[in-house]
């Protein structure tokens, strides 16, 4: 019995190792993105407040969160359910709310939500014990994280004069300091953020709330993306540019605009060469968005095929791209989102000049690596309380545009001495590309091309300037029309010089008529 036992128990045993894995210990799959609804009362166009909804957009895009905006007008009942959490911004404080589905589903909605603005509901004053004011004077002082007394123009702005219970971030100080308030208050799920203006620090303030709100696991790093890069910019200039953040330790990303067409001829080489220095000298690549001028046809759907085209140029001329930076409506657009972005995991998100839709939508493409990008100045007109620049809530690109000269690059390399930041090398991180025939991937800073490492320890390369451009025709008879050519041209200098000595004896014999 006891041998019989034994048989039986290694029968179990190797049945339970042939048992495939449990879902649960599989963590190669990544977790679904949040799926936010964010709902606006107004865009405050002509207002301070204008661009608060965009750069809550873009933010929200740092944390890989999927956004559907709509205006509360436009809200249908029921629909509140669908998602992990609402956010609501009100910038009119005079205007009513009237649209009842809204109003009914926000007071019974159990999931997290978040209110930006004026009016915070019901709910919320009770649950933080909320007590709003609103602040006329024209500046403020805004400390959160490890900055402190930030001064900000403001103009009317809502902000809580009292709360307990609830955690809060951050601090305003108002007009001679004497009026010390929290920037925002949560409690759980709850959060209420007074005031957003877009490009000015309290969009930092608000990542500090949106981190915690969303619960966001993610390790900050903060990238330097060097902007406006093109085929007819100064290659030379950008080959001295990465030489100088290489030797001053600093690692970069290019941000390169594509080429349509051409792609054979010496400008493209040179580019490509210039990259591939780049790439040599501790930078990554990522693919800027090319440029979308009116009039915009809804029946052009070139641009995959396009953006597939240049890609595998770069991959097959040894430059590997990691990414694509783009303005982040472009997140929100059908066509540029798919058939510009789709390529490709990461992004760096820029804020938007001139938004030109093609197909938009109210519902956002995410990425797992998404960069939020702020200007150098941004940074520099911060104060903090050490020279070490403090940890940023959510993964930054720090953007400087390429220096257009010496002097400007002199003056870049001083900015960035003068500064203590510490910037992450981009390709450290996870990110792939792939087109119809090749694929580029990063890990721990190692680059591959179609699963071989690339060799980064790149030698420059000459570039025939005798390109011909355009290639010979086919010729007959150019012997025969050679001759004919040279005879026409003594033909003309022979008449040339009959008809000057005609003019010559004509103009004596009319002299001596005209003296006698």
């Amino acid at each position: 019995m006891k041998r019989g036992a034994l048989i039986i128990l290694l029968l179990l045993l190797a049945g339970h190792l042939l048992l495939p894995v449990p879902a649960a210990s599989a963590a190669a799959t990544p977790a679904a993105p949040q799926h936010i609804l964010l709902l606006f009362d107004s865009l405050a166009k002509g207002t301070g407040k204008e661009g608060n909804v965009a750069e809550l957009q873009r933010l929200l895009a740092a944390y890989s969160t999927q956004v559907t905006l709509k205006n509360i007008s436009d809200y249908e009942q029921g629909s509140m359910a669908a998602y992990s959490g609402v956010i609501t911004v009100i910038n009119n404080a005079e205007l009513e709310i009237s649209n009842s589905a809204y109003l009914q589903d926000s007071a019974s909605y159990q999931g997290p939500v978040l209110n930006v603005g004026y009016h915070p509901p019901d709910r919320l004053k009770e649950a933080l014990q909320l007590t709003t004011a609103v602040w006329h004077g024209a500046t403020a002082s805004l400390s959160v994280g490890g900055f402190s007394g930030v001064p900000l123009e403001v103009e009317e702005m809502p902000y809580i004069s009292a709360s307990q219970g609830g955690r809060t971030y951050g601090g305003w100080s108002f007009g001679d300091g004497g009026v010390q308030v929290p920037y925002a208050v949560s409690s759980g799920a709850l959060a209420y953020v007074p005031y957003l203006k877009q490009g000015d620090f309290s969009a930092m303030a608000m990542a500090y709330v949106l981190k915690d709100w969303l619960h966001s696991s993610i390790l900050p790093r903060m990238y330097l993306v060097l902007k406006e890069i093109y085929p007819f910019s100064d290659l030379d200039l950008l080959e001295k540019a990465a030489d100088r953040l290489y030797q001053s330790g600093i690692p970069f990303i290019a941000s390169v605009r594509p080429v349509f067409g051409n792609t054979d001829f010496p400008a493209m080489k040179r580019y490509l060469e210039a990259l591939s220095i780049v790439q040599a000298r501790n930078g990554s690549i990522v693919v800027n968005a090319p440029a979308v001028r009116p009039p915009i046809s809804s029946n052009d759907h070139t641009l995959r095929e396009k953006m597939n085209s240049f890609i595998n140029v770069l991959m097959e001329g040894g430059v590997a791209p990691l990414g694509m930076a783009a303005e982040s409506y472009w997140t929100y657009d059908k066509e540029y989102s798919t058939a510009g972005m789709g390529f490709f995991d990461s992004a760096v998100l820029y804020p938007d000049e001139e938004a030109r839709y093609m197909a938009r939508t109210d519902t956002s493409v995410t990425f797992p690596s998404t960069l939020y990008s702020l200007p150098l100045a941004f940074l520099q007109g911060i104060s903090r309380s050490g020279k070490v620049m403090p940890e940023l809530p959510l993964n930054a690109a720090v953007t400087i545009d390429l220096p257009e000269d010496e002097d400007a690059l002199e003056s870049m390399m001083q900015s960035l001495g003068e500064e203590w930041f510490t910037f992450a090398d981009y390709k450290q991180a996870a990110h792939i590309v792939t087109t119809d025939r090749n694929t580029a991937q990063s890990a721990d800073g190692v680059i591959q091309i179609n699963g071989q490492e690339l060799n980064v320890d790149y030698t420059p390369q000459a570039v025939a300037s005798d390109y011909q451009y355009q290639e010979k025709q086919a010729t007959s008879f150019n012997k025969l029309f050679s001759v004919q050519n040279q005879f026409f041209i003594i033909v003309i200098l022979v008449a040339l010089l009959l008809f000057g000595g005609l003019l010559t004896v004509g103009y004596r014999l009319y002299r001596r008529k005209y003296l006698k």
